[in-house]
């Protein structure tokens, strides 16, 4: 059997940024398989682990300079990809399209999400791709934020994707991706913001910071979300701001750089009074990938 004729078989582990770890475990793998990706087994997909995945087609593109195959894509999956965007990117070419009749409509139902949008990480073209889509986000703010609504959280969230869309620009060396949406798991109501690229990461961006002293890349990445300290300028807010902002919504932050994350769970505390959970042991992934949510 020759490498291009090689399956690799997904496992169902789209479902939250923890359960994706799983997929990220993989990438060395899927960078060195032959290009087909067997999605039969996936039954669901949120938009953390949506991004990630992108990211992870387009550094196989880059490195092997042809796209990943996707097959037995199930229908809902297909429906969805196609929907937020995932499928027109030209980083995953698709084996079986699905029927007009059955793609999903842009109607007033699209309001609860924002498709897959791409941030330049120059800032001229940056700052008018952030302008639409805040400006989009504002539309459609009723629908994505229907179970938190109020202005002084629309406002909130504004804040938040202005100032994450701007550290990609600023910081990562490379374009990135995000996208937003609302959805129910279980009983549960989840709206998540997701900003993901795969550039050069937190540590590397603080590498000439030599009066910034930490032991893990955990750590700094506690140190840039809870401390103005800045990679670009003498003081910095942007990543102070948005935990601040999840916070005061008793939200959620997940946040993975390189080989290690960080995990702000603000809507609850384990028995120590303890929120923020750090990890330093995880595969390797280059770039930054960020997480808010809010859940009722």
């Amino acid at each position: 059997m020759s490498a291009s004729d090689r399956t690799l078989i997904m496992p169902d582990r789209f479902r939250d940024p923890y359960i994706f770890e799983n997929i990220v475990a993989m990438n060395d793998t899927v960078l060195n398989s032959g290009g087909v990706i067997d999605m039969s087994r996936v039954a669901f997909i949120e938009p953390y682990s949506m991004l990630s995945f992108l990211l992870m087609g387009r550094n196989y593109l880059r490195k092997r300079g042809e796209r990943i195959r996707l097959v037995n894509i199930p229908l809902q999956i297909n429906q969805y990809l196609t929907r937020m965007d995932f499928l027109s990117r030209d980083i995953f070419s698709v084996s079986e399209t699905i029927p007009d009749s059955m793609v999903l409509k842009r109607n007033i139902s699209s309001s609860r999400l924002l498709e897959i949008v791409e941030i330049p990480n120059k800032e001229r073209q940056s700052v008018n791709v952030i302008a639409s889509v805040i400006a989009l986000f504002r539309k459609r703010a009723h629908g994505i934020l229907k179970f938190w609504m109020n202005e002084e959280v629309v406002d909130y969230f504004v804040t938040v994707i202005s100032e994450l869309c701007q550290n990609i620009f600023e910081h990562s060396m490379d374009t990135g991706f995000l996208a937003m949406q609302t959805y129910k798991t279980g009983n549960e109501n989840i709206a998540r913001l997701v900003i993901s690229d795969s550039g050069i990461g937190i540590r590397k961006s603080f590498e000439q910071k030599s009066e910034i002293t930490y032991s893990t890349g955990a750590e700094l990445i506690e140190k840039a979300l809870t401390t103005p300290i800045s990679s670009k300028r003498e003081f910095g807010y942007g990543l102070c701001q948005v935990n601040a902002i999840t916070e005061r919504l008793k939200g959620s932050v997940f946040l993975r750089s390189d080989s290690s994350s960080l995990s702000a769970l603000y809507n609850r505390k384990d028995g120590s009074g303890k929120n923020i959970f750090l990890r330093n042991d995880l595969p390797q992934f280059d770039g930054t990938q960020i997480s808010i949510s809010l859940s009722s």
